[in-house]
């Protein structure tokens, strides 16, 4: 089922830009868009989040994927090729079926679209290592083809050439987006991995500040698979925390998980799958049968050791002189109400707000973030401080697909016109 966010009558007058972001999650299951307009250039751009939307990619594909995710340098190269080419088309094709869906539901023509942005989970080779690649899934090529938009994507591809670990890659996005003059805001995203973003006040003439993001820990995903076996898979997850609130916490559990030495890794650190839970369920599931814990007790204390991780990675990971001025959740554990009352009950006296009473809806944020992107192609930005990816050095990133020719003339006018965020020394001479 769709969600569409409000935005402006489509013949409002405007110079604003506008792109259209699109995000694939990580398993390949689920596409989002959503359609973004800015004034301004670069880091001073004043962005706005319009319509948004959502759809399930057909199991088909994320089969197609999930075959291919697992089993990669493994399968013989033709097979692989056969296989990589298909889930190619139609990963381009539910991206175009998507983009059209809503661009029709806002009643905005493809002609006030620069680019769309996309953003899927690739296939990665080698992730952590000087010889790490990562491969778009998604074909520019024929997305470009069916839209006659201009493509812009595989941003993780320049982060790993210049030595980052190609991730995360929307934190100065969402610094755009989620930036207060006076507040230091904390954005926590409770999804399938729980991943925070430091993300400092917007001073004045300042620039870019010095930007966090890192993976926390587990996530939802934990939670969902606890529920799943204790509810013989009749439930895929736990609604409000409801299931949880009914069992005890085990404190030897969860010193046991944060004892784990994933936690004493410090940033850069991320993944492109995210967390696997398996490495902290396996164990578990071991002591609950040797201790005689439910699986209610084990789903409970998850809940808290989530927040126990936060709460650390707060305390260890953050500058020391860090306040933190407000928390910005986002993703699917922020429904989770006893998630929500753990984490407030670590941050006392902190407000804490979704990303919905910012103006942003909860699935649009992504998305928005991957539009934000490919402005910053056009405008010559770079996205991955070094602070965040471990990179070498910031670049632009991302790959320019041209659309149709009255489209890729229309880019290269707005091109044309704009200035590099960032001169090389030797220019400025």
């Amino acid at each position: 089922m769709a969600e569409i966010l409000p935005f402006e009558p489509p013949g409002a007058p405007s110079a604003r830009r506008w792109t259209i972001g699109v995000l694939v999650s990580s398993d390949c299951a689920r596409l989002s868009a959503a359609l973004v307009a800015a004034s301004g250039q670069g880091l001073a751009t004043r962005p706005e989040v319009g319509e948004g939307i959502t759809a399930e990619v057909p199991h088909e594909t994320t089969a197609w994927f999930t075959r291919l995710a697992d089993a990669a340098g493994t399968v013989p190269p033709a097979e692989m090729a056969e296989s990589l080419s298909a889930l190619r088309a139609q990963l381009a094709d539910h991206v175009g079926a998507i983009v059209d869906a809503l661009l029709s539901q806002a009643g905005v023509p493809p002609s006030r679209i620069l680019a769309i942005g996309v953003q899927d989970p690739g296939l990665w080779m080698g992730c952590g290592h000087w010889h790490a690649g990562y491969l778009a899934l998604c074909d520019p090529a024929r997305l470009a083809e069916l839209t006659g938009m201009n493509i812009i994507d595989a941003f993780p591809a320049r982060d790993l050439a210049c030595g980052g670990q190609g991730g995360p890659l929307t934190a100065v996005a969402e610094w755009v987006f989620l930036r207060h003059a006076h507040r230091n805001r904390l954005v926590l995203d409770l999804g399938r991995t729980t991943r925070l973003t430091w993300l400092p006040r917007a001073t004045r003439g300042q620039g870019l500040p010095h930007l966090l993001a890192f993976d926390v820990g587990p996530g939802t995903r934990l939670l969902d698979l606890l529920t799943e076996r204790l509810t013989g898979g009749e439930q895929a997850f736990d609604p409000g925390g409801r299931l949880a609130v009914q069992g005890h916490r085990i404190d030897r559990l969860i010193e046991h998980w944060l004892a784990d030495p994933y936690f004493r890794r410090s940033p850069p650190r991320w993944h492109p799958r995210g967390v696997r839970p398996e490495r902290f369920l396996v164990d578990a599931l071991r002591m609950a049968v040797e201790a005689g814990w439910s699986v209610r007790d084990l789903l409970c204390t998850a809940t808290h050791f989530i927040a126990e991780a936060v709460a650390l990675a707060i305390q260890r990971r953050l500058p020391e002189d860090a306040r933190i001025d407000e928390i910005v959740l986002t993703g699917g554990g922020q429904h989770n109400g006893m998630l929500l009352r753990e984490i407030a009950a670590k941050m006392p006296g902190v407000p804490v707000t979704r990303t919905s009473e910012l103006g942003i809806a909860t699935e649009a944020l992504g998305p928005a973030c991957v539009g934000l992107l490919a402005m910053f192609h056009l405008d010559q930005v770079p996205g991955n401080p070094p602070e965040v990816t471990g990179t070498e050095v910031s670049r632009v990133l991302g790959r320019l697909t041209p659309g149709s020719p009255q489209s890729w003339q229309r880019l290269l006018a707005e091109m044309t016109g704009s200035k590099p965020a960032v001169r090389p020394l030797r220019s400025a001479l």
